[in-house]
């Protein structure tokens, strides 16, 4: 067994980097809970509301401790 293919090693994703950066913004609410919205580091606000993700922000992790 090769050092690239030890058991317990993560599998390496075949899928390119996307050509274009994420960004996020948290959006506080008085009543609910706060929301976390992703999307590209071009989008209008409008865009933003109507075409990418929103989740609750309690529920977002950090990239790295997910690995």
């Amino acid at each position: 067994m090769s050092a690239d293919s030890a058991a317990g090693d993560a599998p390496h994703s075949t899928v390119p980097a996307p050509e274009h950066a994420l960004d996020s913004v948290v959006v506080r609410q008085e009543r609910g809970p706060d929301r976390c919205t992703c999307y590209p580091d071009d989008a209008d606000e409008e865009t933003r509301l109507t075409t990418w993700l929103s989740v609750n922000a309690d529920i977002v992790r950090e990239l790295e401790s997910m690995r």
